[in-house]
């Protein structure tokens, strides 16, 4: 028995030999694990890698590393840092076939990611470490059974750096725990926590299904400032302060083999939000912003929001001659695109607005979606026109925008809103939208008490008249159906009042002062009825040059055809408001006379801002042969029946009427006067050779000028005419008037300057 005690002896020296060895390597692995990581990493990771401290305990399977630290692929700054790691392993469980670690634990770790475009600073890892080989994968072995009872993260720090950002992203802790996992363990659940540098914190509760890939966050962000996110910003919209105080709540369940299945609930708190331009200028902010999602499902296409309301939101907006205030504050080029590349007129926010909603309209047309409450009370917008020559400034105040039961089931959805026109008008609308296409729609609004000469600039701009006074109701009726346009359009303007036309350069050459006057009624009031009807599918068709078309065409059709106005306004004829006609050597004023005189009065009554010229036309030429005949019958008769004739023309006339001067008494007796001189000529001719030229002209300038005085006394005196209301004078070669034969005293009509004469 003697080799057995031997065999004994040796097992026992080789039980010792190991177990010194073991002795030895417990007490002297540290050295020789840092030594291996810091000379062999850069060979197998291509980063430089050390650690402070490392131990293993063999018996109880437990790993404690200290100071680990990865540097950058160039070797100059850190990439990963970490405190401490733990890992406890359960020996035991290896005899059994089982791989369970009771605990991992790392302890401030820290990470500074870098991004330059697509790349990061961690790319070269996944390239260096990814397969690239095309061989078929052996067939799947039997189930490894592992299980991570307690996993934590604690006191985690993460740099993130971006070209596209103008300041690192930091977190500053970032706590993460898991209550375990398993290889028969469907079911993952952890918890993570992290604050930013700005005290900005997120707590957040996960949960992940295996089997179906399926995950499921809760998460809640504490009320923060916003102003942590105006570093961000900067890179995409040059802005000054940025306030406000947002949180929010959300719970999110998605699929991770499908990006698109995304569902998300919750409440998003938005309150005393503004941002200002670099100078401090405030352009946009609200009080508070409330948004309540019940359910929104990207895949299935369901957005049900149960409230979605903004109290006192506000906007500063500013248009220049190179653009307007937050076109400015974009990168230079994010404007360089065009209007056709874009879809829309960068320039003008109203064709940005169109532009978005029909995207809006487009995409989700066919979606289910439900907005049981949406409003927006109580804003305010402020706009500033620059381009004029005098500075335009426009403010709505009081704005609300309400919709309730907005559903996607609904054949159509309709929204109300209200906003106060400068303090003093009044806009209210309704729209009617077919949920299913913006191609159909229904407004209705109207605009009241709205002050014309906050229009002003805009006039002096486009007429180089300005606005005095004025007041507008405008009735709009729109309806679009198949984008065939069809609106009415009734425009009621009271107390309107132009000024003087400066000297505008560019301005157009309208007379607007006469259009208005024109224009208005015996109440001094204009109304107008606009229709408008057009294809929206038309590219070259635009809605507001024809509208401004409109108002041309009856501005100039109001200044070329008066009369045809004015009759229709005071129900005359026409002819009397174009001239006062007399019959020759007719002197007084008659009923034949009174009666356009009346309507004349009437206009300028009612028309008080209107001026009248009553221009003097007629043939004197003609008058003078009347006045020659007249005074030679009344010599013949004189003379055949040696009575005592009167003196005026008026009385005279019906004694001579029936006088017929081609009778042979008649030319005998005038052969007699004349002594037989010109005897080849006309009878006029020959009986103003009897009564002469000059007297005879002096008759007719006597007629001429009796009419003027008489037409003035009964202006003046019957009708109460101002005598600055009107004028009568001569025509003139500059007149486009036409000569008359009988004698007239056509009307020009124009309008008058506060003194009462005519406007130039």
């Amino acid at each position: 028995m003697r080799w057995v005690k031997r065999l004994l002896k040796l097992l026992l020296g080789l039980l010792v030999l190991v177990l010194v060895l073991l002795v030895l390597a417990w007490a002297f692995h540290p050295p020789l694990v840092k030594w291996a990581v810091a000379k062999y990493s850069p060979e197998y990771t291509g980063r430089q890698i050390t650690v402070e401290h490392f131990r293993l305990n063999p018996f109880t399977g437990s790993a404690r590393v200290e100071g680990l630290k990865v540097l950058e692929a160039a070797g100059d700054t850190v990439f990963v840092n970490v405190g401490e790691i733990y890992v406890d392993l359960a020996v035991m469980a290896l005899f059994a076939g089982r791989y369970e670690v009771e605990q991992v634990s790392v302890t401030h770790p820290f990470a500074r990611i870098i991004q330059r475009g697509d790349r990061f600073n961690f790319t070269d890892l996944i390239e260096r470490f990814a397969s690239d080989s095309g061989a078929a994968e052996p067939p799947a072995p039997e189930p490894v059974r592992w299980a991570v009872r307690d996993l934590r993260v604690d006191s985690c720090s993460i740099d993130y750096l971006s070209d596209l950002l103008d300041m690192p992203l930091r977190i500053v802790r970032l706590d993460a725990s898991c209550p375990g996992m398993a290889w028969d363990q469907d079911r993952i659940d952890a918890t993570v926590d992290l604050a930013l540098s700005h005290g900005t914190t997120l707590k957040s509760e996960l949960t992940y299904a295996q089997a179906a890939g399926l995950y499921e966050v809760r998460a809640t962000l504490a009320k923060t400032p916003v102003h942590w996110l105006r570093p961000y910003v900067l890179p995409f919209l040059s802005i000054g302060d940025l306030e406000g105080m947002m949180g929010t709540t959300l719970h999110v369940k998605g699929s991770v083999s499908d990006p698109m299945a995304v569902a998300l609930s919750g409440r998003v708190d938005l309150d005393g939000f503004s941002m200002a331009d670099p100078k401090g200028v405030k352009l946009v902010g609200l009080k508070k912003l409330d948004l309540v999602i019940d359910t929104v499902d990207v895949k299935k296409e369901i957005y049900h929001v149960q409230r979605f309301t903004v109290d006192q939101p506000y906007a500063f907006f500013e248009l220049y001659d190179d653009g307007d205030n937050f076109t400015r504050l974009l990168p230079p080029d994010s404007v360089s695109a065009t209007e056709e590349e874009l879809g829309y007129d960068p320039m003008n926010p109203f064709s940005m607005l169109a532009y978005y909603v029909r995207m809006i309209a487009e995409n989700v047309g066919q979606a289910n979606y439900k907005v049981d409450s949406l409003g927006m009370a109580d804003g305010t917008v402020l706009f500033n026109d620059y381009t004029l020559y005098e500075t335009f400034k426009y403010e709505l105040g009081d704005v609300d925008v309400s919709a309730d039961g907005i559903n996607s089931a609904m054949d159509s959805i309709t929204f109300h809103a209200h906003a106060s026109l400068n303090r003093t008008g009044t806009f209210d609308a309704k729209l009617d939208l077919d949920p299913y296409s913006i191609r159909n729609l229904h407004l209705q609004y109207t605009i009241d008490r709205m002050g014309m000469s906050d229009l002003g600039p805009y006039a002096v701009f486009f007429v180089a008249h300005p606005i005095l006074d004025g007041h507008t109701r405008y009735v709009c009726n729109t309806t679009v159906m198949d984008n065939k346009l069809h609106s009415e359009n009734k425009i009621l303007v009271t107390d309107f009042e132009f000024g003087r036309k400066m000297d505008i350069k560019d301005a157009m050459d309208l007379p607007m002062r006469f259009a208005v006057s024109l224009l208005k009624d015996k109440n001094g009031d204009i109304k107008l009825d606009l229709p408008v009807e057009g294809d929206l599918d038309d590219p070259e068709y635009k809605v507001w040059p024809v509208i401004w078309q409109v108002l041309k065409n009856l501005v100039i059709k109001a200044v070329s055809a008066p009369y045809n106005m004015l009759a229709r306004a005071f129900d005359a004829d026409e002819e009397d408001l174009r001239s006062v006609r007399y019959l020759h050597l007719q002197e007084e004023v008659t009923k034949i006379q009174e009666k356009p005189l009346n309507i004349l009065s009437r206009v300028v009554s009612d028309k008080p801002d209107m001026h009248i010229e009553l221009v003097r036309s007629g043939d004197r030429a003609a008058e003078a042969e009347a006045y020659a005949l007249l005074k030679a019958k009344a010599d013949f008769l004189a003379d055949s029946t040696h009575a005592q004739l009167p003196t005026t023309t008026k009385e005279l006339e019906p004694l001579v009427r029936d006088l017929n001067v081609r009778s042979p008494g008649f030319t005998a007796w005038l052969n007699g006067k004349l002594g037989g001189a010109g005897a080849d000529e006309p009878v006029q001719k020959r009986c103003l050779r009897h009564v002469g030229v000059e007297s005879a002209n002096a008759e007719v300038g006597r007629l001429w000028a009796s009419r003027s005085a008489g037409v003035q006394a009964y202006l003046t005196t019957e009708r109460k005419l101002s005598p600055t209301a009107f004028t009568i004078r001569d025509l003139t070669p500059q007149d486009t008037l036409t000569n008359t034969v009988q004698p007239a005293f056509q009307v020009i009509y124009s309008a008058a300057d506060p003194g009462g004469a005519p406007a130039p």
